[in-house]
């Protein structure tokens, strides 16, 4: 896939909202150390389906699906 290809994802309204909420958390506790909240079950696996989604559309292999047992290179 070319580097400058368009990555499209669809999200649910609860799973973009985790999604989102996850981010602002992240943020705020990079720029003022602020505690990053634990997610609810419901919002981990909302999230852990959207990782999935997205290394599958940038063609990352994913850990634990295949044989390799793997974990994905990450870019940071």
């Amino acid at each position: 896939m070319p580097e400058e290809a368009e990555v499209v994802l669809r999200l649910d309204r609860p799973s973009a909202t985790a999604l989102a909420d996850l981010i602002y958390n992240v943020g705020e506790h990079q720029a003022a150390g602020m505690a990053i909240a634990e997610l609810s079950t419901d919002d981990s696996e909302r999230l852990g389906q959207v990782l999935r989604d997205l290394w599958r559309a940038l063609g990352v292999p994913l850990p634990y699906a295949g044989v390799s047992g793997r974990e994905p290179p990450r870019r940071a």
